[in-house]
């Protein structure tokens, strides 16, 4: 798991793999929230089911299909693939990287309750 997590934030870090959505990419300590995935996942599924739709017209094949269909679904999957992927690695990595920024506040706090 330590091994995926490793190369899962490392495309993660990537900003080519965030563009154009860099502006939504956390903090490293920072969780990636359902919300933002939502976002991305709307913002990349669209596009996608969009794109989907143009080859299914080109091909003559978009009067069978709702044009709803294909932005819906692709958004839905990008959804699933990145909360249980990216997001779960991303928040992992964040869980770990806040703890270490908080401790030596903790350590200070323990100091100073133990003077008293």
């Amino acid at each position: 798991m330590d091994r995926f997590e490793e190369w899962t934030n490392w495309l993660n870090d990537l900003d080519s793999e965030w563009w154009p959505f860099q502006f939504l990419r956390p903090e490293t300590h920072e969780k990636l929230t359902t919300q933002r995935v939502m976002l991305l996942a709307v913002l990349y599924g669209v596009f996608a089911g969009l794109f989907g739709n143009a080859i299914a017209a080109l091909g003559g094949k978009a009067g069978a299909l709702n044009p709803f269909l294909l932005p819906l679904s692709a958004t839905l999957g990008f959804f699933i693939v990145f909360r249980v992927t990216f997001a779960f690695c991303w928040n992992r990595r964040a869980e770990r990287l806040s703890a270490e920024r908080m401790a030596p506040f903790a350590s200070a706090r323990v100091r100073s309750v133990e003077d008293e």
